[in-house]
């Protein structure tokens, strides 16, 4: 069995960051990755996917982006290619390959079991992702077996997706951008659409998010907000990270064409069911899971 002080699972940004605040304080540990530094970002986003921050925004401790266009939004590959700059530049001790496969308190801390081998290590910090694994609702086992089902995790463009109309169900930031795709693709496409926040992409000439920051929202803490709870609940924000600062909201959508519902409430007989109509669902369905 191998020792060290801490094991960090996960060698995304989350868990290079810990790795970063482990080294400065001389704290011995090991990143155990099951695949390559970044994988979540190389093998589980949609080829079109750019952050909805701009890149002013992208930091790390003791790193930051250092490009030459800080208001853009960095797409999947370059942000694979700054997580990977981060790992090589602070010599992240990043154990590739090794799925962990449990975790259980043992005397003095807990024993990591791999598919490799066996840590000790007196903590352990989780960093494989708050979204590793897709939140599909329980009413997609009504889904006819011929329809295709996708998440965002395996959805890559629209020419992977058979011929025929889409089903895109929950508004947030995935399924709009998921939804305007599909439509300039030529698609047939229907939003279902349960609780959202809209937000413009610009404010007088500045990213919105700059004036989220200048006003303290992105400094608050999480004792000075009046409702936790909710807060933790909202749906992300509606934007789209475009060089152009395109708004892309449901407004601009149903303009576009995509035809918008009420919120997914159930599947019967092949048929799924909205608040305010019903329509056939004889077609491929994507579910955008929250």
């Amino acid at each position: 069995m191998l020792n060290t002080t801490a094991v960090v699972v996960g060698a995304g940004h989350c868990g290079l960051a810990m790795s970063y605040c482990l080294a400065e304080r001389s704290i011995d540990h090991v990143v155990l990755e099951r695949g390559e530094v970044a994988e979540s970002w190389r093998t589980q986003r949609w080829d079109s996917l750019r952050l909805l921050t701009p890149n002013w925004m992208t930091r790390l401790p003791g790193y930051s982006y250092r490009g030459d266009d800080p208001d853009g939004y960095l797409g999947t590959a370059d942000v694979v290619q700054l997580i990977a700059g981060y790992a090589k530049e602070t010599a992240a001790p990043v154990r590739a390959n090794t799925t962990v496969t449990s975790v259980r308190p043992a005397r003095g801390g807990y024993v990591v079991q791999t598919d490799q081998d066996v840590w000790h290590a007196r903590a352990v910090v989780l960093a494989a992702g708050a979204s590793t694994v897709a939140n599909v609702p329980a009413l997609h086992r009504g889904v006819p077996a011929d329809i295709a089902q996708l998440t965002p995790d395996t959805y890559r463009n629209p020419g992977r997706l058979a011929e025929g109309g889409v089903l895109v169900v929950g508004a947030s930031a995935s399924g709009i951008q998921i939804a305007g795709e599909l439509h300039r693709s030529g698609r047939d496409v229907t939003l279902a659409v349960g609780e959202h926040v809209r937000m413009p992409r610009t404010y007088r000439g500045r990213d919105i998010l700059w004036w989220m920051d200048a006003c303290g929202l992105m400094g608050q803490r999480y004792d000075e907000i009046p409702d936790l709870a909710r807060a933790r609940s909202l749906p992300s924000m509606q934007l789209v990270g475009s060089d152009q600062g395109i708004t892309v909201d449901l407004n601009s959508l149903s303009r576009l064409g995509v035809q918008l519902v009420g919120r997914l409430v159930g599947l019967r007989d092949g048929i799924a069911w909205s608040p305010r109509r019903h329509r056939a669902a004889r077609r491929p369905l994507t579910v955008e899971a929250h």
